[in-house]
């Protein structure tokens, strides 16, 4: 077997026998997205998260659990992490089923399971853990597991937050820099940094909230307040939130990872980076998950519910990025989505709207429940900054920066309405000078492994259209293309332009259009494009509802191509590319 290094440069296709067990590893934590392509995201989606470069695999763990696997070395360190796995869950039935027989036949189906899972030494603890709950959700039929302890925290954390000794505390001008503030604005600032690290330090104490606990006093209170905040990631996100108070734009920050009790604290921090302008999406759990907050948590819990009524609920697993966006850009500066996931942090299997939102946020907060965070034991870089806070005893919290790799390319809803604008200036400078402007949606990659071929194709056509029309400015999409987009990004810009109401002509490729560039470049059309034109085309079918609602509006524009009813087939685009999900099988 190959070492760490070996297998980071190592490329597919080289040794069977590894390519094997690696095939055997990502199946058998349900982590392929070949073989489980409705759960696991597509290569385009993990891009939207982690800088993948040349890199062939991902995986959501450590490189030490990840080699151990790989190289049949996990035998002493492996069933190890398997128990403590166990060790959370066994407990936890005892604590929520009551029935004697229900209670040994549930022990006993997930004791069958856990042999079965751990034999072979392969599959992850965090995917073990994720499948044991499954289990144990759907076998013991209780809804909402916990939500009356966990509704209890809150409503402990809630009442504790709402008393005089506790604001009193969090408003007290006892340790605040005076002297080191420049001026009123940094002395605001001041004030507002400290109130942000009494809240941090705060939400290390999970004994304020918990059930049955003893009372804490004003000087108890204080001193918690007090704790330390350590590691560098606090001195870094004080960086950070000062440039993003002094900027000249939004700023959106992801929360994510928050626990019963700790919520309502975390809840007061939003705020506080709300009051600064900066809108938060906190992404919770799908699925129970101990006692992390879940979407029906938001929607039930009376106190999260109230504690979050203005906020932006987006309940929608798969939304668009326009959808999105339009949703961002509303006068809400608090939404609440859901990763999709039961388990710890893990972009392989997050939603659709989870990765869009990771994608278009500036930066991630990522509570760690316990010291197994991946985050900062593997070489995978991420798309955007993430600040881990991790509580490795009471009332203390460590905050660590993972900033994003530098070779990151990022078109910001800004970037892609600038770009989408400058176009529409050429074009209304075109028309001026008498042009007719002509749009042409054209196959791109929905054929698999027929990217280049399509954009030779339309490249080939396009020449030809402009060669053979007077006073036509044909618009190649291909042509403005810019290395980092992905058809998100593209779609996106192209939208603003199409609804701009200059094209005068919309011309979707036909197979006639096909057929005649394969004849200019003197080939024969191969079996691949036989046949195909822009009802193949999810992107092109998206365009086709664009220009009808266009054409609505400005009833001169020309539509010409292949009839409506033929485009129906295609419903919605994959993420990140041109085409469905369906093609791809």
């Amino acid at each position: 077997m190959k070492g760490e290094r070996g297998i980071r440069s190592y490329r597919p296709g080289s040794d069977p026998r590894l390519d094997a067990w690696i095939a055997n590893f990502y199946t058998e934590n349900h982590l392929s997205y070949e073989a489980f392509p409705d759960q696991v995201a597509s290569p385009e989606q993990l891009r939207f998260m982690v800088y993948m470069g040349d890199e062939s695999y991902y995986y959501p763990c450590s490189d030490e659990v990840f080699f151990q696997i790989i190289e049949k070395r996990g035998g002493s360190t492996l069933p190890v992490a398997y128990m403590k796995v166990w060790e959370r869950l066994e407990p936890l039935i005892k604590s929520i089923v009551e029935d004697k027989y229900r209670l040994e036949y549930l022990l006993e189906l997930l004791r069958i399971k856990f042999r079965h899972e751990t034999s072979s030494l392969v599959i992850l603890p965090c995917r073990l853990e994720k499948r044991l709950l499954h289990i144990f959700v759907r076998a013991s039929e209780i809804d909402r597991p916990l939500a009356k302890i966990k509704e209890e925290k809150n409503r402990l954390a809630h009442t504790l937050v709402s008393s005089q000794d506790f604001s009193a505390l969090l408003n007290d001008p006892e340790g605040l820099d005076r002297q080191g503030a420049n001026g009123l604005d940094e002395l605001e600032l001041s004030i507002w940094f400290l109130k942000l690290r009494r809240l941090l330090a705060l939400s290390s104490n999970p004994s304020l909230w918990e059930p049955g606990g003893r009372r804490i006093g004003a000087g108890e209170l204080r001193s918690m307040m007090e704790g330390p905040v350590e590691g560098r990631g606090w001195s870094w996100f004080m960086e950070r939130l000062r440039e993003w108070r002094n900027g000249d734009r939004r700023y959106y920050l992801l929360w994510m990872g928050a626990e019963a009790g700790q919520v309502v604290v975390d809840l007061m921090i939003i705020r506080l980076l709300i009051q600064a302008g900066i809108k938060v999406i906190l992404a919770v759990k799908q699925d129970f998950f101990y006692d992390h907050i879940t979407i029906r948590d938001i929607l039930e819990d009376d106190v999260l519910h109230a504690l979050t009524r203005d906020a932006d609920v987006i309940t929608d697993r798969n939304i668009s990025k326009k959808a999105l966006l339009e949703r961002l850009k509303s006068d809400k500066m608090l939404f609440v989505i859901s990763d999709g996931t039961q388990e710890l942090f893990n972009p392989l299997l997050t939603s659709v709207t989870f990765a869009r939102a990771f994608k278009e946020c500036d930066g991630v907060v990522l509570r760690c429940p316990r010291e197994g965070s991946f985050i900062h034991d593997s070489h995978f870089r991420y798309t955007r900054d993430i600040l881990t806070m991790w509580t490795p005893a009471p009332g203390k919290i460590v905050l660590r920066e993972r900033e994003h790799d530098p070779r990151t390319i990022r078109f910001s809803e800004a970037d892609l309405e600038a770009k989408a604008e400058s176009l529409i200036l050429h074009l209304k400078m075109q028309k001026a000078r008498g042009k007719t402007i002509m749009f042409y949606s054209a196959i791109v990659g929905s054929i698999p492994n027929q990217l280049e071929t399509a954009k030779k194709i339309l490249k080939v056509f396009v020449s030809y259209l402009r060669s053979k029309q007077k006073d036509v400015l044909v618009i190649n999409p291909a042509e403005h293309f810019e290395p980092g987009m992905d058809a998100d990004d593209l779609m996106y810009m192209w939208e603003i332009v199409q609804r701009s109401g200059l094209i005068d002509i919309w011309r979707f490729q036909t197979v006639e259009d096909i057929e005649k560039a394969f004849e200019l470049m003197g080939e024969k059309v191969p079996p691949e494009w036989v046949g195909k034109d822009a009802t193949y085309s999810t992107g092109c079918t998206k365009e086709m509802q664009i220009a009808m609602e266009v054409q609505k509006e400005n009833p001169e524009m020309q539509i010409i191509g292949p009839p409506w009813e033929k485009f129906l087939r295609r419903k919605e685009y994959g993420v990140g590319k041109l085409y469905d999900r369906a093609l791809e099988r």
